[in-house]
């Protein structure tokens, strides 16, 4: 493909997070999976590689319901619940952060350094890629298991330490790129 401006296209693409629940009252807790109802990306096809960027704003993140191993139950929590996690989540995990940065760059479609920034850190990995050119849109997908600690954020807990969310969350990502226009 030839070198190559291309933005997001939100209405094919999809951002989604799995935070798991460890700790003696686990059980108790939720497992969820959440969303980023709202993001901006860019890319820059160059040849084999590429350099991209996505911009997640805190608020945007919206609970889809709970886990239960892969499967989401989007009923099991009230509106209530919702937005009362939501809030957690921007007031608590993620104070003063307005958006997570995400930097990726590659020498081949197959595989990226990524770099996701906030601002209490940063963190940066390798991560690998499935990219498929469909109709002049490139879509991108995988997944990437980020530490909260590492990233400098505060740990979530329960009511007494009963239970905690696990440092580590998963990130699914799938992102179709198309033309600039």
């Amino acid at each position: 493909m030839s070198d190559a401006a291309r933005v997001v296209d939100r209405s094919t693409s999809k951002i989604l997070v799995h935070t798991r629940a460890s700790g003696m009252l686990a059980r108790l807790a939720h497992d969820l999976e959440l969303s980023a109802a709202t993001f901006t990306g860019r890319a820059t096809l160059e040849g084999e590689g590429f350099s991209a960027e996505l911009v997640v704003p805190v608020a945007a993140l919206q609970v889809v319901g709970t886990l239960h191993g892969e499967r989401v139950d989007t009923s099991a929590l009230s509106i209530s619940d919702r937005s009362d996690i939501e809030r957690k989540i921007r007031d608590e995990v993620f104070p003063g952060t307005k958006e997570v940065r995400v930097h990726a760059k590659g020498t081949s479609r197959d595989r990226a350094e990524v770099t996701v920034e906030v601002s209490s850190g940063r963190l940066s990995l390798p991560v690998p890629l499935r990219v498929a050119e469909e109709a002049g849109r490139t879509r991108v997908s995988g997944r990437i298991t980020l530490s909260m600690k590492r990233l400098g954020l505060r740990d979530v807990k329960g009511p007494l330490g009963a239970f905690r969310v696990r440092d580590d969350v998963e990130v699914l990502f799938d992102v179709t790129l198309r033309p600039a226009s």
